[in-house]
């Protein structure tokens, strides 16, 4: 019963701090910065846009520069996007889909 009740414990700590939380900005982000791609390291890599990530610390965006990835058989990248909405702006992370 003991040992029921701490993993039921162990396992509502984890979850919970799995959950993900939505944060709102006020300001826009800045416009996008002009980039210059390095050359592409082989045929197996895709250039992920550089982008503006909101950095609690600074209270502040700040530039992601661009970069390559090893491509995903079978997958394509989805780009990370703000968007505004009544509340402020939220960031959509990047993904493979």
């Amino acid at each position: 019963m003991k040992k029921t009740l701490v993993v039921l414990i162990l396992i509502i700590i984890f979850l919970s701090g799995c959950a993900t939380k939505t944060v709102y900005i006020r300001t826009a982000p800045p416009g996008r910065k002009t980039e210059i791609r390095t050359e592409r390291p082989g045929t197996k890599y895709i250039w992920v846009e550089g982008h503006w990530r909101w950095t609690h610390k600074k209270n502040d965006y700040t530039w992601i520069p661009g970069h390559w990835i090893k491509k995903r058989s079978g997958k394509i990248w989805i780009r990370g996007s703000w968007k505004r909405t009544q509340r402020g702006w939220i960031w959509t992370e990047s993904y493979w889909k």
